[in-house]
């Protein structure tokens, strides 16, 4: 699939958004391939000045003319976006949301039939291609727009087919997850400080023991006690700290339903 003869938009020009921006570019995407759109005009600006790309507003026509539109907005925003492109949009096109809380049916419900929707759990590892978002997809989604949306992924990292009923388990997994792992390269990073390396040589220790760890879990056909085994000292508890890490992904994955809830509230009566 050759992302370069495909054109995008962009919606929402906050965190995600500018992580898309950012490896669509780097990828090789033409700038006059891209549009931003985003309430906030100087949000909107920063990006045009950065990547040079047009900025349209959302009433605009060349906001729904591109093969592939990228929901980057907040989950609240999700269904003011989508009514105000709906009535634009055509089949064969692609909807890709990566807005957290906001279900496949909820956003099929909102598009015209024909149009091919993803959801995407998003990563913030993506911002240097090395991210794990994982996607499901809708039932209007063709081999081919399948075959889009990976080549488009595959420039944020790494991407892994789920059902829209994990998804909200992925936030802890994937998406929230960073916030769970970095407070130990954090105290790494403090201690080797303490041991007199400089603030940056102590970071790159402990970031790399982090990056061979993830390597050795994943390439070497081992268990996580045989791993453990290859160095005997055991440095704290790690039933605690392995109980700790699932509480956490249980725990944002409870925090995901309740934001759902309220988004869409069940109907009574």
């Amino acid at each position: 699939m050759n992302l370069n003869e495909k054109h995008l938009t962009v919606i929402g020009a906050g965190n995600i958004g500018r992580i898309l921006l950012e490896r669509l570019r780097a990828a090789g995407i033409p700038a006059d391939h891209l549009v931003i759109c985003d309430s906030d005009p100087e949000r909107a600006g920063a990006m045009v000045e950065k990547h040079a790309v047009l900025t349209v507003s959302l009433n605009d026509e060349a906001a729904c003319a591109a093969d592939v539109l990228l929901i980057a907005t907040s989950p609240k925003a999700v269904s003011e976006v989508l009514g105000a492109l709906s009535a634009r949009l055509h089949p064969g096109q692609v909807v890709i949301s990566f807005a957290a809380a906001v279900p496949l049916s909820r956003i099929e419900a909102l598009l015209p039939p024909g149009v091919a929707v993803v959801r995407v759990m998003p990563n913030a590892p993506s911002l240097v291609g090395q991210g794990m978002n994982p996607v499901a997809y809708g039932s209007a989604a063709s081999p081919e727009a399948r075959k889009l949306v990976e080549a488009i992924l595959t420039t944020l990292g790494e991407t892994v087919v789920v059902q829209d009923d994990q998804m909200n388990w992925c936030v802890g997994l994937t998406g929230a997850a960073m916030r769970s792992l970095l407070p130990s390269l954090e105290g790494m990073t403090r201690a080797g400080v303490e041991a007199g390396f400089t603030e940056p040589e102590s970071r790159r220790m402990a970031a790399q023991v982090m990056l061979g760890t993830a390597a050795l879990a994943l390439k070497a056909d081992l268990t996580f006690e045989q791993i453990k085994a290859l160095t005997p000292m055991e440095t704290l508890d790690e039933a605690a700290l392995a109980q700790l890490f699932y509480d956490a992904v249980r725990a944002a994955q409870e925090k995901i339903v309740s934001a759902q809830r309220k988004l869409w509230p069940e109907p009574t009566g």
